[in-house]
């Protein structure tokens, strides 16, 4: 007999119990308390009634949060943001029971269509590793098409990525290699919108951080490309993004830029970084020796609007 659990927003009292739950129940992705803080509480678009836990008696079953966003195409997208069951609750209909409610809010909602964990500028996994293969086969059975995947890479930072001879040889050629101040921030805005748009928000978040984790490459004064970290997933080593003018390439800079970054998060004491949701594979190999490490399946389902 299935029994049918209580289902109630998320509270912040809540977060300690839902850490040590989710890192006895998901295997690859390690959560900490204050890493569950910035996806949840932390998002500048967080809604409450779309972080449902769901209980059995006194003990937490599954949690799942939903949410919306505007995207840089002015349309209205819904997430499933993160989600996990108790393993001993796993196969009763509890996930199914948090998803309904939270597919019937973004409905309501008006969103255009629903994504799966993906959810830029603030995400945890750019969609289901395979591996986890109860979630692939719940939201396919829920109606969810896989669209493509993406790969995280992981390079290791027990290795020198001193530039310093590097950006000499650039001098000559009116380009400077800078870590990014406050004043510029308008400016790099402006850069990145005209190629990066939807970067925008995520990289201002590196102003945020102390010093700004963002370096920046000028030619003739003017930004050129840049390259960021900590701006998600902060303090676990999390690359990215970075960009560089097409019309600036093949000068060596994103590499410069890249190794910037990667030192000051050696400085912070990690061992490895996380290159996510890669796109240029062969160039993250070519300056860093960087692998791949995970693979992840993009899904999402389109919504009727009424």
């Amino acid at each position: 007999m299935t029994t049918t659990p209580t289902i109630r927003p998320i509270d912040k009292s809540d977060l300690l119990r839902l850490t040590r739950l989710w890192n006895e129940n998901v295997a690859f992705d390690k959560m900490s308390e204050p890493l569950l803080f910035e996806k949840t509480f932390g998002d500048v678009d967080f809604q409450p009634g779309m972080a449902l836990v769901a209980e059995v008696g006194q003990e937490i079953a599954g949690f799942m949060q939903g949410l919306h966003r505007v995207n840089h195409e002015g349309e209205k997208v819904g997430w499933i943001k993160l989600f996990f069951t108790v393993e001993k609750f796993r196969r009763q209909g509890f996930a199914s029971r948090l998803l309904t409610n939270i597919e019937n809010q973004l409905k309501s909602a008006g969103v255009c269509r629903i994504q799966i964990l993906d959810s830029n500028p603030n995400y945890y996994q750019p969609g289901i590793d395979p591996f986890y293969t109860e979630a692939v086969a719940f939201v396919e059975r829920r109606g969810y098409e896989k669209v493509g995947d993406t790969s995280n890479l992981i390079a290791d930072l027990q290795q020198d990525f001193n530039t310093a001879e590097e950006e000499k040889s650039l001098v000559g050629q009116g380009i400077e290699i800078r870590r990014a101040r406050k004043d510029d921030q308008k400016e790099v805005a402006d850069f990145i919108a005209k190629e990066w748009l939807a970067w925008v928000p995520e990289v201002a978040a590196a102003y945020g951080n102390e010093p700004v984790s963002l370096h920046l490459a000028f030619l003739n004064g003017q930004v050129r490309a840049f390259s960021a970290y900590d701006l998600n997933n902060k303090n676990t080593g999390w690359f990215g993004p970075m960009g560089t003018d097409p019309v600036f390439r093949g000068k060596g800079v994103g590499g410069i830029l890249l190794k910037r970054c990667l030192q000051d998060m050696k400085n912070q004491g990690h061992k490895t970084s996380i290159i996510p949701w890669v796109g240029p594979i062969p160039f993250y190999m070519h300056y860093v020796g960087a692998r791949v490490h995970r693979v992840f399946w993009r899904y999402k389902k389109q919504i009727a609007q009424q």
